[in-house]
């Protein structure tokens, strides 16, 4: 049955500012004297960090957990989005639901059931702009549907291999389908337009993708390719970036990729412990966090948005959490 729990906000997650170290300073990229482009905001580790108090939050526990207090809040979160509304999914294939913290409506909701069964491993989650919401499912091979309610609305994509990343671009839904080394292409009615690519390193061919993002161009995670590969929508190979390594400008281990205002590039990488802005043409901008425990530092980091307003949300994996940044223009 689908978990359901209102959380009365005290703060929207735009509201605080910039957190401390405790040095006292704000932590900031590139650090003083130069101009800070991106600044922590705060860290979500579990809904006590939304609470507003600690009676509130015990007794949301034991709604959701049965009393189990030491329960994470979040599992094994993989993928995030952010609707234009505020809303933020992420998908935990750990606790088989996506996680809605809706900030417009003030309220907390477990995703758990899909159109004919429930959610097996989500994974990958998208908003389209009409307000629906599409999460890939790896363990049943499909995408799952949901309305602006966040009601089932549908599946796409019932016989792909192993579906992960997913972007919605006007009607049509591309997929990363990492299993095949391709990327699907539905119109929102659930035909399927066309596939994308094969295994290989050349221009066009993935080796495992992972995530993508348009821009009227398609940026794909071409993961065990260690690059970021640009196609056009209809799969022309425009350009690509990137190369094995573990020093700035390399990559061991790319997730995902999002886009800010500014059309920068953003990826995470979960061996590297970070993620690195890029601009469109593959030239690298600046390199935020390191391994940690503590605020702007990661654990295998992996799902990563951008909102309207610049904001930047950072699925921080191993640690379960989400951090939250702002890119200053």
């Amino acid at each position: 049955m689908m978990i359901i729990a209102d959380l009365i906000l005290l703060y929207a997650l735009t509201g605080p500012g910039p957190q401390a170290d405790t040095s006292g300073t704000a932590l900031m990229w590139p650090p003083p004297p130069e101009r800070a482009r991106v600044v922590h905001v705060r860290t979500i580790a579990s809904p006590a960090d939304l609470r507003p108090d600690r009676g509130f939050f015990e007794n949301l526990t034991k709604f959701l957990f049965g009393g189990e207090d030491s329960r994470p809040w979040l599992v094994q979160p993989v993928g995030i989005a952010v609707s234009r509304e505020g809303v933020i999914a992420v998908a935990d294939p750990g606790a088989q639901g996506v996680h809605i913290v809706d900030l417009t409506e003030k309220r907390y909701r477990l995703l758990t059931e899909r159109t004919s069964g429930m959610l097996g491993a989500p994974v990958g989650v998208a908003f389209g702009p009409e307000g629906r919401l599409y999460v890939s499912d790896s363990r049943d091979h499909l995408i799952a549907v949901y309305d602006e309610d966040f009601d089932p609305d549908g599946l796409l994509g019932t016989d792909l291999v192993h579906p992960t990343g997913i972007a919605v671009v006007n009607d049509t839904v591309f997929v990363t389908d990492t299993g095949r080394h391709a990327i699907a292409c539905f119109d929102r009615s659930g035909t399927l337009l066309g596939m994308m690519g094969e295994r290989g390193n050349g221009p066009g061919q993935f080796n495992f993708p992972v995530q993508l993002v348009s821009d009227g161009t398609l940026f794909v995670v071409d993961a065990l390719n260690h690059r970021i590969q640009r196609l056009s929508h209809g799969g022309a190979a425009l350009s690509s970036f990137g190369r094995l390594g573990t020093g700035p400008g390399s990559f061991a281990n790319p997730k995902a990729i999002a886009r800010d205002s500014e059309g920068h590039l953003y990826i995470t990488d979960a061996l590297l412990d970070n993620f690195q802005i890029y601009d469109t043409a593959g030239q690298l901008l600046l390199v935020v966090g390191r391994k940690g425990l503590s605020d702007g530092e990661f654990m295998s980091p992996s799902g990563i948005a951008i909102d309207g307003e610049n904001m930047i949300y950072v699925v921080d994996s191993l640690n379960r959490r989400i951090q939250i940044f702002r890119y200053l223009p």
